[in-house]
């Protein structure tokens, strides 16, 4: 069993060398399978179990689901220790609660979440 830090880095490596996907739908599917792929190679905690306190990192949920200020491009997903930002063209941006940028990937047309939003519309993003 891996730490928790370690696994994140696995799952970041492995985000930011897959293809770029090109929806909301694709990235979320990305990140889900992605994230239980390592978690089940290197946590040693099955899916759905907490035990002793070892819990398995979760990929977004829908009732973690938050708005943007407005902006209809972006979902935002609270975890505990960060947000995720998903563009509607399959970009991914992850930044942890200090605003480190952990992950920006860009979506399968190229852009990535901040270049989605008008001029001066990513204050929500870092």
């Amino acid at each position: 069993m891996l730490p928790k830090r370690d696994r994140l880095g696995i799952f970041l490596e492995r985000l930011r060398a897959a293809t770029p996907v090109s929806s909301t739908d694709e990235a979320l599917k990305l990140l889900s399978e992605t994230l239980n792929a390592v978690e089940d190679e290197f946590s040693g905690v099955p899916p759905q179990a907490d035990l002793e306190g070892k819990v398995r990192m979760c990929p977004p949920q829908e009732d973690n689901r938050r708005a943007v200020g407005g902006r209809p491009s972006l979902r935002r997903y609270r975890s505990a220790r960060h947000n995720t930002f998903i563009g509607v063209n399959g970009s991914i941006r992850i930044v942890d609660l200090d605003r480190k940028v952990l992950l920006d990937k860009a979506g399968g047309d190229g852009r990535k979440t901040h270049e989605l939003e008008p001029e001066g519309g990513s204050e929500n993003m870092a």
